[in-house]
């Protein structure tokens, strides 16, 4: 597993056993608090995720328009 994994999880479990521990000991503001952080950090993950798979996709298509540019050139060009 890498390091950055083992890290994510390790900080995953810390706050789901701190919002368990909050609710348990009566503190609902701060157990909402952290499940809101919680829920934040999880769509700026998909918020990144989705612009990453986005660039890729565009790169894709401009690298191929490109190739196929260059294909049709050298075809007539022969």
């Amino acid at each position: 597993m890498r390091k950055g994994t083992k890290w994510t999880l390790w900080i995953l479990g810390l706050m789901l056993a701190a919002i368990f521990i909050n609710f348990y000991m009566n503190l609902y503001s701060l157990a909402y608090a952290l499940i809101t952080v919680l829920l934040l950090v999880f769509m700026g993950w998909g918020f990144l995720a989705k612009l990453k798979n986005d660039v890729r996709q565009h790169e894709d298509h401009h690298r191929r328009e490109h190739q196929t540019a260059i294909d049709d050139i050298d075809q007539y060009t022969r």
